[in-house]
């Protein structure tokens, strides 16, 4: 079963946990919490995901957590009627898999994020098929370990960048946020050496 969460629960409760790891949950420029030590970033990812769900569990666990919160994010909505936020136990876990938009109502459609009730770590939906995985270095790591492929999924998503070059033209490639994005998520040095991976450098300004 998934919980819903009232606007007065959600701010009370999930809301200062969600900001300890998203400050800004902009899938192009997100911008990071006080617990956040690292950054991976999950390329193709749909909601839900079974395997990734089950290392996830598995990690969160460990740190002590029980549950976890589901937020949709980047939706301006007046109508309260409209449930943007849940809490799900992990022993409940199949109502999440499961993708009922009864339960969860528009959350499969729109850009979301699932996170810690403590405020280890979060997972954020974007439209354009990649996640961005922030938390604490404990968490991070054992998950990496659980879902081995994690780092090569970077290379996989920047070489799309390449391929629409390749066969589209840079002039209708749009890659003018790609370089504030990779130096936010990896830093300077290692999203430079990114693009010079993928061969992207010469179509990537970073600073």
């Amino acid at each position: 079963m998934m919980f819903t969460l009232t606007e007065e629960e959600y701010r009370r409760r999930a809301k200062p946990e969600l900001m300890k790891i998203f400050l800004d949950t902009n899938s192009h420029a997100p911008i990071f919490g006080s617990n956040v030590e690292k950054v991976k970033l999950i390329y193709k990812y749909f909601p839900p995901n079974l395997e990734l769900i089950n290392a996830l569990i598995d990690s969160a666990s460990n740190l002590g957590d029980s549950s976890l919160y589901l937020s949709i994010v980047n939706i301006v909505s007046t109508d309260t009627s409209v449930t943007k936020n849940w809490e799900i136990p992990f022993d409940k876990i199949s109502a999440y898999l499961s993708a009922d938009i009864d339960s969860s109502g528009m959350a499969y459609q729109l850009e979301n994020v699932i996170y810690s009730p403590q405020g280890k770590w979060a997972l954020l939906y974007t439209f354009e098929k990649y996640g961005v995985l922030a938390g604490c270095e404990q968490f991070i790591d054992d998950f990496s370990r659980k879902f081995p492929d994690i780092d090569r999924q970077i290379l996989d998503y920047l070489g799309l960048f390449q391929e629409c070059i390749n066969s589209e033209g840079i002039g209708r490639v749009n890659t003018t946020w790609l370089g504030s994005f990779l130096k936010t998520v990896y830093g300077l040095n290692k999203a430079r050496k990114l693009l010079e991976k993928t061969s992207l450098e010469e179509y990537v300004n970073i600073f």
